[in-house]
């Protein structure tokens, strides 16, 4: 059996305390991160306030939560959600994502006895309701039950992540100008959430 190591091995090997400052830095950096889109979050929350939202902050996993304070109860959570997320780099904590993305949560659904075909009916009736508008938010993992629209934001790379969370300002800027696109979703979400629960 023979064995040997690549290049980029023997690079590591050889410079392994530098490599081992590194990762040791990104993990610092990533909790700081963290911190950081916890602050954004607070910013956000006073900003979609007057719109008529409210807003979780799911730093971890880098995405905001938006929701109509008539569509939520205080055990049961929110019917939908309305989220923007994937926006820091791939690798940071468990983001996976190769873009930045917004996404219609209604899994919270089932909290309010509403089961899964009755969810599915519901993304059906919904994605009827807004037409051709509809056909711009079915990218891959929207799941009837689950997430009935989502579009990822494949204009930012992941060199323009990097740059989004080099500053409070860059990310509450970045958020700002990006969800009120899943934002003018609302008022056809809240008429079909009616027409569910009638």
């Amino acid at each position: 059996m023979s064995f040997s190591y690549t290049e980029m091995d023997n690079l590591i090997i050889e410079r392994w305390p530098d490599v081992m400052g590194l990762i040791d830095a990104h993990r610092g950096t990533q909790g700081r991160i963290e911190e950081m889109i916890e602050v954004v979050g607070e910013r956000l929350t006073r900003w979609a306030q007057p719109l008529g939202f409210e807003l979780e902050t799911f730093a971890r996993d880098c995405e905001f939560q938006a929701s109509r304070p008539a569509w939520a109860d205080r055990r049961k959570g929110s019917k939908v959600q309305l989220a923007l997320g994937g926006f820091c780099p791939f690798g940071y904590r468990k983001n996976d994502s190769k873009h930045p993305y917004l996404w219609v949560y209604i899994d919270d659904l089932a909290n309010f006895k509403v089961k899964e075909p009755e969810r599915a009916a519901f993304a059906r009736n919904l994605r009827a309701a807004l037409g051709e508008d509809a056909r711009s938010w079915e990218a891959e993992g929207v799941d009837d039950a689950d997430e009935p629209l989502g579009r990822y934001l494949t204009d930012v790379s992941d060199a323009d992540r990097a740059k989004v969370i080099a500053s409070p300002d860059a990310l509450f800027e970045f958020a700002t100008s990006r969800y009120p696109v899943v934002f003018k979703l609302a008022d056809t979400i809240e008429a079909e959430l009616l027409k569910l629960t009638k």
